[in-house]
């Protein structure tokens, strides 16, 4: 869900999820996926694979993230 409404638990929306993912490349720089999901998963115990999947391909629309795909390795812009 991209944007939460009243009844929604706010562990469970994009937004949350990306602010994780921008709190742990800012905090540990470059990181993989499953690094992502790992730290991700620390924060929060409501956050998936596919939570951190969709909240980096946010990221990279909105021209937040690079994601090289050789590497697996997530950067910020």
């Amino acid at each position: 869900m991209l944007t939460p409404h009243r009844f929604t638990n706010l562990n469970y929306c994009l937004i949350y999820a990306s602010s994780l993912v921008i709190e742990c490349l800012i905090s540990r720089g470059d990181s993989s996926l499953s690094e992502l999901y790992q730290y991700c998963k620390i924060s929060s115990a409501d956050i998936n694979e596919q939570d951190v999947t969709l909240s980096v391909s946010f990221l990279y629309l909105l021209n937040k993230a690079k994601y090289n795909i050789e590497t697996d390795i997530v950067t910020l812009v």
